[in-house]
């Protein structure tokens, strides 16, 4: 090897190095454009009925889907909104009280000792932070709305940007894989917003059926927190139980009893119908895909998890093992696209 040749290794072995640290360092702000892409595609997908029926530019479209998101969330507010407030603000002060009464029934000190220390305790403690970055989260939430909407009215200039960035050998490949991955996260976020309706809903009123207060406002984070798959609906159902534990122990097997039901007819109902034949992601590894990802990026790594990985797994099919190991693989989200085609 030539000195010259040295050199060149050298510089490019570093420049990986400081491509790398600069993707750790701009990690949220990637997370937050992958937010931004999938609230363009939910967009889209409102969109695609409109221009069908009516024939209107997509401009007009995405406007006209924005003003029916606006109407129906105010609709919402001015029909539950005073309710909704009044059982958060009981829920945001009973819950602490029922907590530190559990803990102390159930002697749980030693054990929280034992986890804090842990990846899971670390996960635990970045999550329970979210809730003091309300102005942060705000932020987010509008970048991600605004980003989502450039995103929606002009994808394919983005999209062929994105592909002309690698060899030309590959563009043709990746272009079909970003067709795939959008396809299936589209699929999947129907499938989600229609389950946390259902999930919602029914937790609502099975937690109003048996006895445990404020079963609007758990109804609404029960069906917020559903957007996690595996974690979610745990996570989502600690507040009902909090609250149970207040009122009686028979009261909070029953709130336990309705949880577990609940869960079970999301798990074998729900999903696999919505969206089993789309994404066949196997579950143990979306759960430790999601948990990893809150692990590394905290909450907003464990919200984009799933979808994030619904992406890896398309990708590995595609570009790894049909494209690099010359392996007959089967991608669903191909399989559907071309039968919903024809």
């Amino acid at each position: 090897m030539t000195d010259w040749m040295f050199v060149q290794r050298a510089l490019t072995v570093f420049a990986i190095g400081v491509l790398a640290l600069l993707l750790w360092k701009l990690s949220n702000l990637l997370l937050l454009i992958f937010a931004s892409a999938l609230c363009a595609i939910a967009l889209r997908a409102m969109m695609k009925p409109l221009t069908g029926a009516t024939g209107m530019p997509e401009p007009v479209a995405i406007a006209v889907a924005l003003s029916l998101i606006v109407f129906f969330l105010t609709g919402i507010v001015f029909q539950f909104g005073g309710r909704l407030a009044e059982q958060t603000e009981y829920l945001l002060d009973a819950a602490p009280a029922a907590l530190r009464t559990l803990t102390q029934d159930l002697n749980l000190e030693a054990l929280s000792q034992s986890v804090g220390g842990s990846a899971l305790g670390e996960f635990a403690s970045q999550a329970v932070a979210l809730g003091s970055s309300v102005l942060s989260a705000l932020a987010s939430s509008v970048l991600i709305i605004v980003g989502g909407i450039y995103l929606a009215a002009a994808p394919d200039t983005y999209r062929r940007g994105f592909v002309a960035l690698v060899p030309k050998h590959w563009q043709s490949v990746m272009s079909s894989t970003l067709e795939d991955c959008g396809f299936a996260l589209s699929q999947w976020l129907r499938a989600q917003l229609i389950a946390m309706c259902l999930i919602g809903v029914m937790t609502g009123v099975g937690m109003w059926l048996v006895g445990v207060p404020s079963p609007l406002a758990l109804g609404l984070i029960a069906g917020a927190f559903e957007f996690i798959p595996y974690i979610g609906p745990i996570i989502g159902a600690i507040p009902a139980l909090l609250l149970a534990s207040a009122v009686s122990w028979d009261v909070t097997v029953a709130a336990l009893i309705v949880a577990v039901i609940i869960q079970q007819f999301e798990n074998n109902i729900i999903m696999p119908l919505l969206v089993g034949r789309v994404v066949e992601l196997p579950a143990a590894v979306g759960l430790f895909a999601t948990v990893a990802m809150g692990i590394v990026f905290g909450p907003l790594g464990l919200l984009l998890g799933y979808p994030l990985s619904i992406v890896g797994d398309v990708a590995v099919r595609r570009l790894y093992v049909r494209e690099t190991l010359g392996k007959s693989v089967d991608i669903p989200a191909e399989r559907e696209r071309r039968q919903s085609s024809d």
